[in-house]
This record gives structure tokens, C-alpha cells and sequence, in this order.
């Protein structure tokens, strides 16, 4: 099968060779055990990189069923969305599917194994370590930042549909008639990729980020941020919303879709997904999916799960299982 290679004219390496492979992607990653399945004993593996200041921007296939143990990457985020094939990648607790409807985010300090169909390609981000922590200091007025645990699945959907959207952009541009931006505009692509990444997927730092951006909204918004969060297990309507805000419902929607780009339903319906994921999470061995989500007022169910997939990348039955 003949893949297209995006950024062929930074292409590093073109091997069979499992032993070459695995020195080669070591040196722009870490070191790792590369082990073939099914009794493959050679590979179609290519690599193409660009280096922009802190991040890395790139695409790689290995032509085989592999598997791939880096442990822990150490010092650098590692962002991959396959554009073609699968892979299935276990990130400490948190397991997913990576396709071509979601990418994954690795951290640092999580030990990491992954499995790659042989028509596995992916587009690939890494950030150094120090740069994403220090811009997420920045964001929080200089606060400081231990490592950043991310939710691992980032869909391609909503806000992360942008982003992945902004990558592709990135890399068209290092594929036209100039080979390499000029320093200003690589310093502005990292920026917009660093903030854009802290701030739509998940991650644990995100209440505190979210504490600190919501003072810049209206109070009649963040007022019923704070009332749906204190109330999400009840019946709530629109009419209550509007009554706790203090302002019309038309200045409501409006605050709502300004300063965070949802309505107050839509977000009630987030705060609501989250509340599902973590007592799925926490689940006891009776609890069940459907139990869980009728108790947070999801009653149908076929959209219930399309909703929680669509949001945190993996079935609730999944999150269930790793309970």
C-alpha cells in the first residue's frame, strides 16, 4: 500500500530495517523497544521531520503491525493523529483508539505502549517539555506548573477540530514554495498551537486555568457557571437559568456564545458529561452505564453515548471497564 508522506522535503529516514527504525525515531524522540507482530520481520518505515523552535512537526509510518514501548517520553509532549490505519495506545491508566476521528496526547511522565496496524500513518506534534509548562505558567499569572496530566483521546470535534485543523495548516505552509518560515512566523505558530492545546483539551490544570479566564467574562455568566455547577444533578430549564443570571435571555445566550463559545445548555450538558465520566470512573461493581447516565438525566441513551464519544474519545462502557 503506497501512503502519502506529508513533508517529504523533510524526509529523515526510509528503512526495512526494525534495528534502523527504531535508532533513527530515537533520535528525535526516545529511546524504545520496537517489536513487529504477527511474524513480521521487516518494515516499510519512513520518517519525515521539521524542527520550528520548541515543537517538532512531522509524519511517520512503520509499514508493519508493530508494537512500540518508549516508557515514559521524559521530557517532551508527544501529539499523533493517524490519517490512515489505527493504533491502540495505553497512556498510565487511561487507554484509546486513535483514528481517523481522534489523535492522542502523551505526556512525560506516564510509561506508554502502543500498538500500530501495518497502515498506521500519522501526523505528529512534539512540544518540548519546558516550553508547553512555561507557557501554561504564563497563562496562570506565573503560577507554578508541575507536569500537565492531559485527557489522553483528543477528538476530532469541536474545539479539537480546530486545533488539528491549525496543525494541518502548519504543515501545508512548510510544504509551499518557501521551505521554512521565517523566525517570527515560527514563534507565532508555536504560540497559537501551545495556548490553542492548554486551552481546548482537557487536562489537569484546566479548573485553574478556566478560574483564571473566568474572571474576564460577564458576571451574569459566571453566575450560572457556577449555579449549573453547584446544581447539575438537578432538573434545571432555561427559565432558571435566566432567573439565576439577572439579565435577559437573549444578553444570556449572547454572554455565553461571546466569551466561551457554547450556549449555557450546551454547557450544562458538558458539566454534566464530565460529572458521568468521573462516577463511571469511580463505578462500584453493580453500578452500570445506563444507571449512571439516567441518574445525570440522560434518558436516551444511543445519543447519550454518541455525545460522551463524541467528548472524551472512547464509549462509556469503555471508561466503565477501567474503572
Amino acid at each position: 500500500m503506497v501512503l502519502q508522506q506529508p513533508l517529504s522535503r523533510y524526509a529523515r529516514f526510509a528503512t526495512a530495517e526494525v534495528d534502523e527504525a527504531r535508532q533513527q525515531v530515537a533520535r528525535v524522540f526516545c529511546d524504545h523497544r520496537l517489536q513487529p507482530r504477527h511474524r513480521a520481520r521487516r518494515l516499510d518505515a519512513w520518517q519525515n521531520m521539521a524542527r520550528l523552535g520548541s515543537i517538532s512537526v512531522g509524519a511517520m509510518s512503520y509499514g508493519a503491525d508493530v508494537e512500540i514501548d518508549p516508557g515514559e517520553l521524559g521530557d517532551f509532549y508527544l501529539l499523533m493523529l493517524p490519517y490512515s490505519g489505527s493504533s491502540t495506545i495505553r497512556h498510565g491508566r487511561q487507554e484509546a483508539e486513535g483514528g481517523l476521528a481522534c489523535g492522542t496526547i502523551l505526556g512525560p511522565e506516564d510509561p506508554t505502549v502502543m500498538q500500530w496496524t501495518a497502515d498506521c500513518a500519522k501526523l505528529m506534534l512534539r512540544i518540548d517539555r519546558e516550553a508547553l509548562e512555561r507557557q501554561l505558567s504564563n497563562m496562570l499569572g506565573g503560577a507554578p506548573v508541575p507536569h500537565i496530566r492531559f485527557d489522553l483521546a483528543m477528538p476530532l470535534s469541536g474545539r479539537g477540530a480546530q486545533w488539528w485543523g491549525m496543525l494541518r495548516l502548519l504543515m501545508d505552509s512548510l510544504e509551499g514554495p518557501e521551505a521554512m518560515p521565517n523566525a517570527l512566523a515560527t514563534s507565532l505558530h508555536e504560540s497559537l498551537l501551545l495556548v490553542s492545546l492548554l486551552d481546548c483539551q482537557p487536562h489537569s490544570h484546566t479548573a485553574r486555568l478556566g478560574i483564571r479566564q473566568n474572571s474576564i467574562a460577564p458576571r451574569h455568566v459566571r453566575l450560572v457557571e457556577a449555579y449549573i455547577e453547584d446544581n447539575a444533578d438537578k432538573p434545571l430549564t432555561v427559565g432558571d437559568l435566566i432567573a439565576v443570571s439577572g439579565v435577559s435571555a437573549r444578553a444570556l445566550f449572547d454572554g455565553f456564545r461571546r466569551f466561551r463559545d457554547t450556549s449555557p445548555l450546551a454547557h450544562l450538558r458538558s458539566v454534566r458529561l464530565a460529572r458521568v465520566r468521573q462516577q463511571l470512573l469511580d463505578a462500584g461493581d453493580n453500578e452500570t452505564v445506563t444507571t449512571i447516565a439516567t441518574q445525570w438525566g440522560f434518558y436516551q441513551l444511543g445519543r447519550f453515548a454518541a455525545q460522551y464519544k463524541a467528548t472524551f474519545g472512547e464509549a462509556p462502557s469503555e471508561t466503565l471497564r477501567r474503572r
